[in-house]
């Protein structure tokens, strides 16, 4: 390979035309050599800076390449020699595999590929031009030395061309990856990740189809072949978390084939006075010095945020003068170098409201972009785009976008790198997103400790609409049967009936994420506290959907308005109203309530579409005492003239709680009568339940 920056030879003084030759000869040889130690160089460093997954991607391109111009090279030399009918077809076959070899194209299978090209090419002309010359007649004689030089012409080119795939590649293709040496020159080592040309393109960026318009548009005014007197430059990239900017950045480099310089700016803020300023200008000098390139700077808002006041009574000569030079330099250095061919300045962070204004205004950054939560169609994107980086099995994604409302890019990501780990290296299949999608969720239970069935007592009537509601509560059971489930369910009754254990029931038995509300978690003494808390539960449960919503003791959450109510209970009904409200059956998020008294709740809380199921959890009937009884008598025994079926009939009409308190209560009272080294209770009597009543004095 020829090297245009190696230093010519001495100066020879020429004593005859041979020792011209020699030494252009010497020269040309001397150049070849530096080129290829360079290009050694080259090839070493990239090799060493590669990831797996780049060295994969070389190697699976140069076995394919070279299996293909294998085939080719053979099937063409066995073809071209038969005929001329054969010429033609491996002229075609020959030209054909150049569009089938995997790109980027490793150099020496396209070297033998184009002079394979060559060698049919030239053949087939040969042939051509015998034919021209054999059925010329008398005139085709003066035809003959024309058509030789042409056919030699072409064959030269061809030639060259092939040599040509040898060379290293121009910088609007393929950019050469940055050396160990060149970054410690640059003195930003640490603050900076190079990369060669991302293979990802805006095609593979799921969604966002304005933004990506717009930052085509920017993007070709400075990075484009065809280029407007009028100068666009700097992007920002703002919105949530998550969204996809540090994504649509380096695909915008991938599309336009330059360099992706990832600055993480919170590394540009330095300890010493002076060195961050001193590190934003190192920045943007290495950018310019691998220009074409994409210079990213990550987290803008940690140098760029507003500046700090200056005056009487403010900190002038500490921390704040130092920090508004930062936010100085990083004007001044956006303002020299946007003008600048082949640079392209990108920036992103997640809050726009806390930069400083004149960092952001028109001349600086030209293009502001907000990249939003993706909506259904823009999930279904999303998510095709990311499959196609693996082997699967085409499907309709559409019931998996309607499950994952409000998931941004980087968690819908996220689920397909999990859905190609079940899937174990084979086909991604619709079931495996499914399983996956269905195991995300649900685990954000805190101290929840499970509930089954035997460790509640509740009427037969009770137990068959909370079995109907949980199997609505199956993914996909509700669309299957065409009955969407309520968005909300109020347990009723008595107190110590068991209704918060009929909440835990419930969650656990749908094995979803449970969120316990109660007045004391969410009420607060600041001003638009409680609001906020009760905000950022329900963007919690929705995170973590499929989840249930437990507001325990909701006449104290959500009083009835009676005359005059203070400005924080209305804001917290107003915006329970709101959240509740805003739930679609997408967003998996199933409220349950207790109330001892439901007349005393705000009635919009109670309407259909948001506590719309009212169940009451009555006092047990026979059969429940009589398991209560014995459930909470354990091992302790009974005396004589006291039966099960008698302590059940006392105790009809009692709260579970308070039944549960009276057993307890005949125990001690019982333990009066031990022997000193007793290791078990004495048998309970009618008379220690007679006291236990007393004591705890229950209501019937």
């Amino acid at each position: 390979m020829l090297d245009r920056k190696a230093k010519p030879m001495p100066r020879f003084v020429f004593t005859s035309p041979w020792s011209w030759l020699a030494y252009r000869v010497g020269s040309l040889v001397r150049v070849g050599v530096t080129g290829m130690a360079a290009e050694f160089r080259h090839l070493t460093e990239r090799t060493r800076i590669s990831s797996q997954i780049e060295k994969s991607a070389w190697m699976f391109r140069s076995v394919t390449s070279c299996v293909l111009v294998g085939a080719d090279g053979w099937l063409c030399m066995s073809l071209l020699p038969l005929g001329s009918v054969q010429a033609v077809i491996a002229a075609v076959i020959s030209w054909s595999v150049l569009f089938f070899l995997p790109r980027p194209t490793p150099r020496i299978p396209l070297f033998g590929a184009r002079l394979i090209v060559a060698g049919t090419t030239s053949g087939l002309l040969q042939r051509v031009v015998e034919l021209v010359l054999d059925n010329g007649g008398s005139g085709a004689a003066d035809w003959k030395f024309p058509l030789l030089a042409v056919w030699f012409l072409i064959i030269i080119a061809q030639l060259f061309w092939a040599v040509s795939a040898l060379f290293r590649r121009h910088a609007s293709v393929t950019v050469q990856a940055v050396s160990g040496q060149a970054r410690a020159s640059s003195g930003t080592s640490g603050l900076d990740h190079w990369s060669n040309i991302p293979q990802i393109r805006l095609c593979d960026v799921g969604g966002v189809t304005r933004a990506k318009q717009e930052v085509l548009a920017i993007a070709a005014n400075r990075l484009g072949r065809q280029r407007t007197t009028v100068i666009q430059n700097g992007i920002l990239l703002y919105g949530p978390q998550g969204t996809g900017k540090n994504l649509l950045a380096e695909a915008t480099a991938g599309e336009f084939g330059v360099n992706f310089y990832h600055v993480r700016c919170p590394e540009l803020v330095g300890q010493n006075t002076g060195s961050g300023a001193e590190r934003v200008r190192k920045v943007f000098e290495t950018a310019s010095t691998k220009r074409p390139i994409v210079l990213f700077l990550d987290e803008i808002d940690s140098i760029g945020s507003r500046k700090q006041e200056q005056g009487h009574g403010t900190d002038s000569g500490g921390g704040g003068r130092e920090y508004n030079s930062l936010v100085t330099q990083l004007m001044q250095s956006i303002d020299q170098y946007r003008q600048m061919d082949g640079l392209l300045i990108v920036a992103a962070t997640n809050y726009l409201d806390g930069l400083e204004p004149t960092l952001i205004r028109d001349g600086r950054f030209d293009a502001r972009i907000r990249l939003d939560l993706p909506n259904e169609s823009e999930r279904v994107e999303v998510l095709t785009a990311q499959l196609r980086k693996f082997p699967w099995k085409n499907h309709d994604l559409t019931a998996i976008a309607k499950r994952t409302p409000g998931w941004s890019p980087a968690r819908l990501k996220s689920l397909v790198d999990r859905a190609a780990l079940c899937a174990q290296e084979r086909v991604i299949e619709e079931r495996h997103v499914i399983e996956t999608l269905e195991s995300t969720g649900g685990r954000d239970q805190g101290p929840l400790e499970p509930v089954g069935w035997d460790d509640v007592v509740l009427p037969a009537a009770v137990v068959d609409d909370l079995r109907a509601l949980l199997d609505l509560m199956k993914p996909g059971r509700a669309e299957e049967l065409s009955l969407p489930a309520p968005t909300g369910l109020i347990l009723v009754g008595p107190p110590g009936t068991g209704k918060t254990l009929v909440a835990k029931l419930i969650a656990s038995q749908a094995k979803r994420s449970f969120y316990a509300v109660s007045p004391s978690d969410v009420l607060g003494s600041a001003v638009g506290g409680s609001v906020k808390r009760l905000s950022e539960i329900f963007r919690r449960a929705k995170d973590n959907a499929p989840s249930i919503v437990f507001f325990d003791e909701m006449d104290g959450l959500f009083p009835e308005h009676h005359g005059q109510m203070n400005q924080h209970d209305v804001q917290l009904v107003e915006q329970a109203l709101i959240e509740i409200s805003a739930l679609k059956p997408e967003h998996q998020i199933f409220l349950v309530g207790t109330t001892n008294y439901l007349d005393r709740i705000d009635p919009r809380i109670l309407r259909g579409g948001r506590f719309s199921e009212k169940v009451v959890v009555p006092v047990p009937d026979e059969a429940g005492y009589r398991k209560l009884v014995v459930r909470y008598l354990g091992k302790s025994r009974l005396g004589r003239e006291l039966t099960i079926q008698a302590l059940a009939e006392r105790v009809t009409g009692m709260a579970p709680a308070d039944l549960e308190a009276t057993i307890q209560s005949m125990k001690r009272v019982a333990m009066r009568r031990m022997d000193p080294n007793a290791k078990e209770l004495p048998p309970l009597n009618m008379g220690d339940l007679d006291e236990a009543l007393g004591r705890v004095q229950p209501r019937f």
